[in-house]
């Protein structure tokens, strides 16, 4: 096994700290800077992670390595993956913390890491992510790597503790805009259509809320492919217009925005005026999901432009 997770690994990778503010439950992590912290209190040591809350875990990779899980839940293999990588944290006893990150609900995130396939696994310390694997793994060669991983933690002082504490009883609310705010409670809840009209509003309200704009994107992304069959969907050759656009949905939603744009842009080109127009208006909807450096985004709208005239 290569060791992917060298010193060397931790120098020049992507600097996430200042994606979000943080919120009350990472408090206790920085509570007194001037101190070096051995130990921090959380609800649990694992997590549900969104753009909203991604800032706090950074946080606590200061102090404990953490792993991200990026799962779907509609994948099999994901879920086995993801009930093993639970079971290995929890018997760390607070050495690790796991954050699970739903790549369909949380598609900015994923980006962020450059997650290609779905599952993978990326480890943050200090701030600093470090990929691990894709695909499901034995539960002995996930132990060697997060063996590793601990290792590597403690070479570059990371070797912390967290303590599960009862004091986080009720939620912890990010600072967000009420409409916001009530839009990601409705994707936690898998309320789709709740999400879409709160963004509308939000919209209502401030047409250049890029927020909302790249929200709604999402919201109505998720109520399309909620249900689906991701393998066979991902797995079809579309020759129609619905069976396209349900293709190019599910790469995106799965992390693929580069396969899922040139599917819309495979069809474009030999589709008529009309279907050509309503092919536009989805592509450019998808390109609202992703953020706006990606070069995958770059890359489809050169294709598009050229398409077009």
């Amino acid at each position: 096994m290569a060791d992917f997770m060298s010193r060397a690994s931790l120098a020049g990778a992507v600097d996430l700290s200042g994606l979000k503010k943080a919120d009350p439950i990472a408090k206790s992590a920085t509570a007194n800077p001037a101190e070096p912290v051995s130990a921090i209190k959380v609800p649990d040591v694992t997590a549900q992670g969104t753009e909203a809350n991604l800032k706090n875990f950074v946080t606590i990779s200061g102090t404990v390595p953490v792993l991200i899980d990026f799962f779907a839940a509609d994948l099999e293999s994901s879920q086995q993956l993801s009930e093993k990588l639970l079971a290995l944290v929890r018997k760390l006893g607070g050495k690790m913390f796991l954050l699970r990150v739903d790549t369909q609900a949380s598609l900015s995130v994923a980006q962020a890491f450059g997650v290609k396939e779905v599952p993978s696994v990326v480890a943050l310390i200090k701030g600093q992510p470090i990929p691990l694997f894709e695909g499901d793994q034995t539960a002995d060669t996930i132990q060697t790597v997060l063996t590793r991983l601990l290792q590597v933690a403690e070479e570059n002082g990371v070797n912390g503790l967290l303590e599960v504490s009862t004091e986080f009883t009720e939620e912890q609310v990010q600072e967000l805009p009420p409409k916001h705010k009530a839009a990601y409670d409705a994707i936690d809840a898998g309320d789709y259509e709740s999400a879409i009209a709160h963004y509308e509003s939000a919209l209502n309200e401030n047409p250049a809320d890029a927020m909302a704009v790249a929200g709604l994107a999402q919201s109505k992304l998720l109520l399309r492919t909620k249900g689906i069959d991701f393998e066979a969907v991902l797995a079809s050759s579309p020759t129609d217009f619905d069976a396209t656009v349900l293709k190019a949905d599910a790469c995106v939603a799965v992390g693929h925005p580069a396969e899922g744009y040139q599917t819309i842009l495979t069809r474009f080109a030999v589709a008529d005026k009309d279907e050509r127009e309503k092919l536009r208006k989805h592509l450019l909807e998808l390109f609202a999901v992703s953020p706006p450096d990606a070069p995958e985004l770059a890359a489809a709208r050169r294709s598009l432009a050229a398409l077009l005239y």
